[in-house]
């Protein structure tokens, strides 16, 4: 619509502005996990530095993190381990009236009331990929955890003059959880592209091509102007014996100095490294990735990008050079 078609739209309320058919998100929530072993899964998410919010011993825990959100991982006692879903809060009740009208979605159901409640639709993506979609659950202040921000002293600017930098061992507090990914099976890159979109209120941050083939797509919440975080999705194309599974969970943390602690425990633990310390060239965060002991992949990241609607779309090819900027070799599972 032009300018001046705008103008009279607003004057004239007989004249409408198309809406926009996408479901509106607002901000991530949680990611669901089923496991073959919940206690095990348990030792670790807490090592990790997630607390429990709300548990039926041998059946279900949810985790929370430091944030407003009432939980942000749901770990389910289950036959065998599978990822169960990430959830998205909508921007009003009229948005999972929305959803429900999308081919295969289900039918409204009511949240956990213990911690938080609300609604929620879950829709499925053509690969089998669950969606869920929230309103109404009850946010909680957020928990006062003491996590100084430090001032850096630099060759040339030195703020910190008789103070000094002192930390304490132990698990890496997690803030929220901020992203995730899937895979998608060899030519079905438009398939899932064109799913999300017409779906979601997703923006393309950053595309990865091998050749003239894109392969990778990041994603942020489309907000407009207002600026989000880097990618909250991305797909990435499954390795021939790979089963299209969740590629990984990422929760974000204070600062990198919180990152490198929970580095050391989670190795002083006899947890399994997956990659990491290191820095990200598409998203700029720094990441730590550990497997948990159903062996799916989790992230401790840090200082991520923000972007809008007006930032530029990086399209770069696959490879060591596009994943990190330092840090350990790339593992296999890269």
């Amino acid at each position: 619509m032009s300018s001046s078609a705008s103008m009279s739209a607003l004057s004239d309320p007989s004249m409408s502005v198309p809406s926009d058919p996408r479901v509106q998100l607002l901000k991530t929530a949680f990611v669901v996990y089923n496991h073959a072993n919940l206690e095990k899964a348990k030792s670790f998410l807490l090592d990790f530095g997630l607390e429990v919010a709300f548990e039926r011993p041998g059946e279900e825990i949810f985790f929370k993190g430091y944030g407003t959100e009432p939980y942000v991982y749901v770990a389910r006692k289950a036959e065998s381990s599978s990822f169960g879903g990430a959830a998205y809060v909508v921007n009003s009740p009229e948005e999972l009236q929305k959803a429900q009208k999308i081919p295969g979605a289900s039918a409204l159901i009511q949240l956990e009331g213990q911690v938080g409640g609300g609604q929620q639709v879950t829709l499925t993506d053509p690969f089998g990929h669950q969606v869920h979609l929230v309103w109404g659950w009850q946010e909680r202040p957020k928990q006062p955890m003491d996590l100084e921000k430090l001032v850096i002293n630099y060759e040339d600017e030195k703020p910190r003059k008789g103070r000094f930098q002192r930390f304490k061992n132990g698990p890496a507090p997690v803030h929220r959880w901020g992203h995730y990914g899937v895979t998608y099976p060899d030519g079905q890159y438009e398939a899932m592209h064109d799913w999300y979109m017409r779906t979601l209120s997703l923006a393309v941050s950053d595309v990865v091509y091998k050749g003239d083939d894109p392969i990778t797509c990041f994603f942020h919440i489309d907000r407009g102007l207002e600026y989000a975080d880097h990618h909250a999705f991305f797909f990435k194309k499954a390795k021939p014996t790979e089963h299209l599974n969740v590629a990984h969970a990422a929760f974000e943390v204070h600062d990198f100095d919180i990152q490198q602690l929970g580095h050391k425990y989670l190795a002083s633990k006899g947890h399994r490294l997956c990659w990491g310390v290191g820095r990200h060239v598409l998203g700029s965060q720094v990441f730590d990735y550990w497997f948990d002991p159903s062996n799916f992949v989790v992230e401790h990241y840090a200082d991520g990008d923000l972007v809008n609607r007006e930032t530029p779309i990086a399209h770069v090819q696959a490879g060591p050079e596009a994943l990190s900027v330092w840090g350990p070799p790339l593992p296999q599972v890269f």
